[in-house]
């Protein structure tokens, strides 16, 4: 097993630990306590002062829900586990890609190594694809080490759990009831395009520059510059249409999985159609860019 596979194996492991020491265990009158909560809630009301009602209102409509919907908030099982925490550990598996990538093609000019590959009777835009395509596999395995790694570890921890038990999730539009399990594998499934993405990325800046240490050091600043962006996209697309059509705000589609809608009014078809445009520049430049090369050491 490869050493990033360890890496996210042990991250699941510790995380399974940590999830199971600081989330209490389920109660068979959890009915009780939240009505209890409740009752609490709208003495405090009473006598908050304003700044503090909006919060206290907020905490009685999602106590309410969970009464109406019949879902108990301190469930623990493989599944909740899965959705709650082995999708934070994906970060990992981005991150282990943009090296992998970002290192792909540099590493053959740093090494020296590209002469005797392009010496071969295969066109050159033949040799890059089958390293993209090496790459595209190497993040597909790590993801489904991760799906693998956090069910094992969820079964053993927490037991089988019910796939399709009720969990209510927050999001900007409200609470959202959703299927546990059908949550953690729609969260999977938006997680690819923006990986592929980023991946496609750190690849491109491989054949862009010789030096390796430089192409995964700006792999990795730009998927972190990425990830800080993102709060600030929502507040600056209020203000100005054009952001809508930036890489930065699409990269995480994670989010679709709660809300049908990000940026006001921009749909799920909206951001993979701008993420396909953003994707065929990249390939392009990549592909044209290293037809051109000059691979002299």
């Amino acid at each position: 097993m490869q050493f990033s596979q360890l890496i996210i194996l042990a991250a699941c492991i510790i995380s399974g630990i940590i999830y199971q020491k600081v989330v209490p265990e389920p109660k068979k009158n959890w009915r009780e306590e939240i009505e209890a909560d409740i009752q609490q809630l709208e003495k405090q009301l009473k006598s908050a002062p304003d700044e503090e009602k909006s919060w206290i209102q907020d905490q009685f409509k999602q106590n309410q829900q969970y009464l109406d919907k019949n879902v108990n908030p301190n469930a623990k099982s493989n599944w909740h586990y899965m959705n709650s925490v082995v999708t934070g550990i994906n970060s990992l598996v981005t991150l282990f890609a943009v090296i992998v990538c970002s290192a792909n093609v540099s590493a053959e000019f740093s090494d020296g190594t590209i002469k005797q590959l392009l010496i071969r009777p295969h066109k050159r835009w033949a040799i890059l694809l089958a390293k993209y395509f090496a790459v595209i596999i190497y993040s597909l395995l790590l993801v489904l080490t991760l799906i693998v790694s956090g069910y094992l570890v969820g079964l053993i921890l927490f037991g089988s759990g019910d796939f399709h038990a009720k969990i209510i999730e927050p999001s900007i539009a409200g609470q959202k009831e959703v299927i546990v399990g059908t949550q953690f594998f729609l969260k999977m499934l938006y997680y690819l395009p923006g990986l592929f993405i980023i991946m496609t990325i750190s690849f491109m800046l491989s054949t862009l520059f010789k030096n390796q240490a430089l192409a995964v050091g700006i792999g990795i600043f730009v998927l972190f510059f990425s990830t800080t962006l993102g709060g600030y996209n929502v507040v600056l697309a209020e203000k100005y249409e054009w952001v809508k059509f930036l890489i930065f705000p699409h990269l995480d589609l994670t989010i679709y999985a709660l809300q049908d809608k990000i940026l006001q009014d921009i749909t799920l078809p909206e951001s993979l159609g701008i993420l396909t445009v953003y994707y065929v520049v990249f390939i392009i430049i990549t592909f044209v860019f290293f037809e051109k090369r000059d691979i002299s050491i």
